[in-house]
């Protein structure tokens, strides 16, 4: 399974002895009149004025390492600054830089991420027009866009076109420290991406994003894949309302049951297969081997599904949780941290 890569990263590896042009940081001009929408109601099959449009929510980042700097991609997803991007194009960087389409830098911070979904949202200096995520699902057959800052930055604001080849996949991915992880819920596309598109979005033929690019297959062509937009979505419209907020923990890890399932396990429903935990669901009794259905009112069939409801409480909050143990149902109140 070791045949798919987190690939934001893979910059820093390759062109760290490599200078190149725009890659020095600057402020963005303070003064630029820029107006900050939400782009909406777009139909790239009228014409590239239209992607274009899309581009001005797209930017491409450099963050600064020790031993280099590695090149991804982000969008603002709100009129507030805030830049939507992968956890792994930022995990442990220093200096960020913005690259905007309009040809200025600017810098931004991070503010919140989440190794486990492979999100972050920085903050930016400056605000430019967003992408419409108003969107809840994405279908097969549909025609889609990538844009990001494939190989260099000498190469940002790329567009990239395809369809949607799957939904709901689940890979084994091997990060460059060498941690195996399961990401779940991706959506397969065939739009080209490459190492730097990492974070970039993955719209529809109406401007909207469907995902965050994120995946590649690293044998064969063709095979990309992007996280659904909802959970962004959701830690965004979080953050808009308190800068401060930290996503709320449940204490589970755990597959979706249909991994479960290929691993030998015998299950009574669909569902979250608790593989283990901490607090506070150890505290309230959950344990390995538990199947979680239901979430504070939530029906939870995939990873995806718990993440969006526990993300849609608040640190503190009182939940009830629906399980199944020895295919008997059970409820636990887990106050979530």
């Amino acid at each position: 399974m070791k045949k798919f890569f987190c690939f934001g990263m893979c910059a820093a590896l390759l062109f760290s002895a490599v200078s190149f042009a725009g890659c020095t940081a600057s402020s963005g001009d303070p003064n630029v009149d820029m107006s900050v929408r939400m782009i909406s109601g777009l139909n790239v099959e009228n014409g590239g004025d239209l992607l274009s449009e899309a581009r001005s929510a797209v930017v491409g980042i450099s963050v600064d390492y020790p031993d280099g700097y590695s090149i991804g991609s982000g969008f603002a997803i709100s009129d507030n600054g805030l830049i939507l991007t992968n956890n792994h194009v930022v995990e442990g960087g220093g200096t960020i830089t913005l690259y905007y389409a309009d040809k200025t830098t600017g810098s931004a911070k991070t503010i919140w991420t989440d190794s486990s979904l492979d999100l972050a949202v920085l903050s930016s200096t400056r605000q430019i027009p967003y992408l419409d995520t108003n969107i809840d699902e994405a279908f097969v057959g549909e025609e889609v866009y990538a844009l990001g800052t494939p190989l260099t930055l000498e190469f940002k604001h790329t567009v990239t076109h395809g369809i949607v080849s799957a939904v709901n996949r689940t890979l084994e991915s091997q990060s460059f420290s060498g941690q195996t992880t399961f990401m779940q819920s991706l959506i397969q596309h065939d739009a080209a991406i490459n190492p730097g598109n990492s974070g970039g979005p993955l719209i529809n033929s109406q401007g909207q994003v469907i995902g965050i690019n994120t995946l590649k297959a690293s044998e064969g062509e063709g095979i990309g894949f992007a996280v659904p937009i909802e959970v962004g979505k959701i830690v965004v419209e979080k953050l808009s309302k308190d800068s401060s907020f930290t996503a709320p923990k449940l204490g589970v890890f755990g597959f979706d049951s249909d991994i479960a399932l290929a691993y030998g396990e015998k299950l009574d429903s669909a569902g979250i297969y608790v593989i283990s935990t901490e607090a506070p669901a150890s505290d309230a009794g959950i344990k390995k081997g538990d199947l979680i259905t239901e979430v504070g009112g939530y029906k939870i069939t995939n990873l995806l599904d718990l993440r969006k409801a526990i993300l849609k409480h608040d640190q503190g909050d009182s939940v009830l949780v629906n399980y199944i143990r020895d295919g008997q149902s059970m409820q636990a109140l887990v106050t979530l941290r």
